[in-house]
């Protein structure tokens, strides 16, 4: 399918900014924040929002029963538990409770490419 080069473009410029966030807040936090115009007291808000979203995604690849999406939601997803993980084991402090929805996100991504090259079937 060929897509209009407007929504291409714009596409893009929203995909490139999201990185251009994830560097700021790596490199520099306050940048980040600043940037983002994002606020400490506000963060616990501002994730109610990021986990309905990611429930959104992840819940829209369970409806859709494609195991290809379910595979790629699940893999993108599991991403941010795994980080938080490895985060807080670097500071020394509990980890496990974003180990496991990474580690089980890593099994669903395994059946659901299993299931894709054998049956399909979800």
């Amino acid at each position: 399918m060929s897509l209009p080069l407007p929504l291409l473009l714009l596409g893009w410029v929203l995909t490139l900014t999201v990185v251009y966030l994830a560097w700021a807040f790596w490199s520099d936090s306050a940048k980040g924040m600043a940037f983002a115009t994002h606020r400490g007291e506000q963060l616990p808000r501002v994730m109610v929002n990021r986990y309905f979203v990611i429930f959104m995604f992840m819940g829209g690849a369970m409806v859709s029963r494609d195991p290809l999406w379910i595979a790629y939601a699940f893999a993108v997803n599991g991403i941010a538990p795994l980080w938080d993980a490895l985060i807080y084991r670097k500071a020394g402090q509990p980890y496990k409770k974003h180990l496991v929805p990474a580690a089980l996100s890593a099994v669903v991504v395994g059946w659901a490419l299993y299931l894709n090259q054998t049956s399909g079937a979800i």
